[in-house]
């Protein structure tokens, strides 16, 4: 399910991104899964974050729905590349997913965004987006990550 069950309405802005980091890609997954085959209008990106290609479970599924859909493009980082990982073959970017990527590449006057991971990528993404002046109301998070971190919370 997508985070706080949303899923994508008609009468919500047609940009959505999906930002995920780790085991958060599940959720969006799903979500990704429906805009691909029930919402043809929606223009959608999905980023996800993982430390290399190792640890990055379902790129070949996730690429297939945005090809099959036309409308979704995707951006992978990876925070931790060995040398077998090269941006612009296994992935996009190394590193993490930082504020001024978001702001060069996101429409941050339009987009509504869907957040999942674990704690501090939560953190990180909704303080860069709030800081980028993205209104609480188009910002959607939802932790997903091991139980113990969250018990620590």
């Amino acid at each position: 399910m997508a985070p706080a069950s949303k899923r994508p309405k008609r009468s919500q802005p047609a940009k959505w991104f999906c930002l995920s980091g780790g085991v958060g890609l599940t959720p969006m997954v799903s979500m990704l899964e429906a805009i691909a085959g029930d919402y043809p209008d929606v223009e959608a990106h999905f980023v996800h974050g993982a430390m290399n290609s190792s640890t990055h479970a379902m790129d070949k599924h996730v690429r297939s729905l945005a090809q099959r859909h036309g409308r979704v493009s995707v951006s992978t980082f990876y925070s931790e590349p060995p040398a077998r990982d090269v941006a612009g073959f296994t992935h996009d970017e190394d590193g993490f997913i930082t504020r001024g990527w978001l702001e060069a590449n996101t429409p941050i006057d339009t987009a509504n965004f869907y957040i999942c991971g674990p704690k501090p990528f939560l953190r990180s993404m909704v303080s860069d987006l709030r800081t980028l002046g993205v209104s609480s109301d188009r910002i959607h998070y939802e932790f997903f990550g091991p139980a113990d971190e969250l018990l620590a919370a």
